[in-house]
């Protein structure tokens, strides 16, 4: 009897051990289940970095199922191919965006990186001609809203992460002969202001011409001649627009020159020297602020400070 009770009680806990073993599977099917429904999700809706964050714990989880691992690499493969299609339509923020995404997760893809259709270094390629177009449409911005010094940053930049790049340098060359033009143009109009800082960014950043495959047109010589023109013309400018009694018209003058020769020391004193006279003029006449009269210099009193022709 006793023998028959103890069969009695193995029995009964090995049924109840294996309806444990099979809820814990089903649990473990539906968990699964659940997590590659959220990973379809994600993928859906364009977030390789979730997608396949998911796909890569599935995958540690029991790293022997073969579906599992069929799915991490569909999903790799996925970001793969929504890259190089954001790349050809230009969206280059998109395409960058996930080259880096599937660069960064490179290590954790070992185990089965043969059997992908595409190496590391097609990745890398992808991204050097995403930063390549974003640079270009980048220094195109810059240069339309005539922030010059940052158009010429932005393949400085280009060049700082994939020096050499005959790419980068013939845009980088073009780029220095676009602002030349630009330059030579506005020095033709008499535009001593615009053609001074463009020249003189130019020759502050002549060193960085060196070694380029594509040379720019451009000669330190002409550079600063052209510098020195408008450094004069202005000076001279300033100075008649003083003597005619224009204070205001005559700092503006001075103030473009500082911003292509900010240690000009003899026109920082004139600047500073015309703004006070300036306020003395404003603060002594009736209704002050009102008025040409009250920007006008007393003639009588020229001032010392200022630079002579």
């Amino acid at each position: 009897m006793k023998a028959h009770r103890g069969v009695k009680v193995l029995a009964g806990a090995f049924v109840v051990t294996s309806l444990v073993f099979a809820a814990c599977a089903t649990a473990n099917r539906a968990a699964v289940k659940g997590t590659s429904a959220d990973s379809g999700r994600a993928l859906a809706a364009g977030d390789f970095e979730k997608a396949i964050e998911i796909q890569k714990q599935r995958y540690r989880s029991d790293p022997r199922d073969k579906k599992l691992l069929a799915e991490y690499i569909r999903t790799v493969e996925e970001g793969k191919k929504a890259a190089d299609l954001a790349l050809r339509r230009g969206s280059y923020g998109t395409a960058s965006g996930t080259y880096r995404i599937l660069l960064d997760g490179w290590d954790g893809f070992s185990a089965f990186a043969a059997k992908l259709t595409f190496r590391r270094a097609e990745l890398e390629a992808g991204l050097k001609s995403c930063l390549i177009a974003q640079w270009g449409v980048q220094y195109g911005q810059e240069l339309r809203a005539g922030r010059y010094d940052k158009a010429l940053a932005v393949y400085q930049a280009g060049l700082k992460e994939y020096p050499g790049n005959k790419t980068l340098g013939a845009a980088y060359a073009g780029a220095v002969d676009e602002l030349e033009a630009i330059g030579r143009k506005a020095l033709a109009a008499r535009d001593y202001a615009l053609a001074g800082r463009v020249d003189a960014l130019l020759l502050r950043n002549f060193a960085s011409f060196d070694g380029l495959a594509a040379r720019p047109g451009v000669s330190r010589e002409k550079l600063a001649e052209a510098i020195e023109l408008c450094r004069s013309s202005l000076t001279k400018n300033g100075l008649a627009e003083y003597r005619k009694g224009n204070l205001e018209k005559a700092i503006s003058t001075w103030e473009s020159l500082l911003t292509f020769d900010p240690k000009n020391a003899e026109i920082r004193k004139a600047v500073e020297t015309a703004k006070a006279q300036l306020a003395k003029i404003k603060s002594m006449a009736p209704g002050a602020g009102r008025g040409p009269s009250n920007s006008r210099a007393d003639k009588s009193q020229p001032g010392s400070a200022f630079p002579s022709t």
